[in-house]
């Protein structure tokens, strides 16, 4: 995987979340049916831009994919608690907790990459 490609791609969908979650955190909250505080689902997305913003600067990746790969085991934490039955939202919580999953694979493949391949996060760097 070109680490610059990934970089440029996560820091996009890091900003995306991230504004999503803090313009709307209460939304967000009621949509997944997560028993969260607005602050809490804010400082969530103020994570995410901050990974984001990390990515699309001109430094090395590396730390800025383990960072997104810190937050989506929070993030799968924070949704382990609307999977319950007792959710009415839970498709949507199940939903978004294998979307998380799945991404956090990604994250972690990219994170190893650039953490074996010392070349390529160098030249990431752009």
């Amino acid at each position: 995987m070109n680490l610059l490609v990934a970089k440029r791609a996560l820091g996009l969908l890091s900003i995306g979340l991230g504004v999503v979650a803090v313009a709307a955190p209460r939304g967000m909250s009621r949509r997944l049916g997560l028993q969260a505080d607005e602050q809490a689902v804010s400082a969530f997305g103020a994570r995410e831009i901050a990974a984001g913003a990390g990515l699309l600067s001109p430094v090395k990746p590396g730390p800025w994919f383990w960072m997104r790969v810190a937050g989506d085991v929070m993030d799968l934490v924070a949704l382990r608690g609307a999977i319950g039955r007792d959710n009415p939202r839970r498709r949507m919580a199940i939903l978004a907790g294998a979307t998380v999953a799945a991404i956090t694979v990604i994250d972690i493949v990219v994170a190893v990459q650039a953490l074996r391949d010392r070349r390529a996060n160098a030249r990431a760097a752009a």
